[in-house]
């Protein structure tokens, strides 16, 4: 292995220890956390739904292992959104240094006019894309539609680089209507 795959597997290791050390201690962030290695490459899509399999909540929260958080967010609310409007509210992107001007960079580059809404209980702003960054989504819809039977995302692919690109697509020919 070379030097940044030792450190991977060293990294591995180490949130293995963690998440055995936290035990089922409800104040540790580790505690119920499990490590899924898969055998062989699945891509990152694919991996999301190996580990969506043994997932047990309405939600999950995905950050590669090479994303940070850049900015604190209310989760509890953020869930709270997501299980009261659960046809509208299926899909949370964090904030990152890319998309903290979403807004503008929306409306230069594709002619689409958002804006953010308070309607759900929690600041969000609509997005046209799915983003692979951090995000909460809810775990029905990521196995029925994300990577569900219709889903152009296959083995190997990032969710960004073909659902995400499929609903701008949709987006942009049918409107924010055609957002799902």
């Amino acid at each position: 292995l070379g030097p940044d795959a030792k450190r991977y597997c060293e990294l591995v290791r180490n949130v293995e220890a963690l998440a055995k050390g936290a035990g089922d201690d409800p104040e540790d962030v580790f505690a119920g956390l499990q490590v899924l290695q898969l055998e062989d490459h699945h891509g990152f899509g694919h991996a999301v739904g190996r580990a969506l399999n043994l997932v047990r909540t309405d939600f999950v929260l995905v950050v590669q292992h090479d994303q940070e958080l850049v900015r604190g967010f209310d989760l509890p609310a953020v869930l709270r959104a997501m299980a009261a409007y659960p046809e509208e509210v299926k899909y949370v992107g964090l904030a990152s240094a890319t998309t903290v001007p979403y807004e503008r960079i929306v409306r230069s580059k594709f002619g689409i006019e958002i804006a953010p809404t308070t309607e759900f209980g929690v600041p969000l702003m609509p997005l046209i894309f799915f983003y692979d960054k951090p995000h909460i989504c809810s775990r029905k819809y990521y196995q029925d539609v994300v990577l569900g039977p219709e889903s152009p995302v296959k083995r190997g692919d990032f969710i960004e680089e073909t659902f995400g690109k499929a609903q701008r697509a949709e987006i942009l020919d049918q409107g924010m209507q055609a957002h799902r």
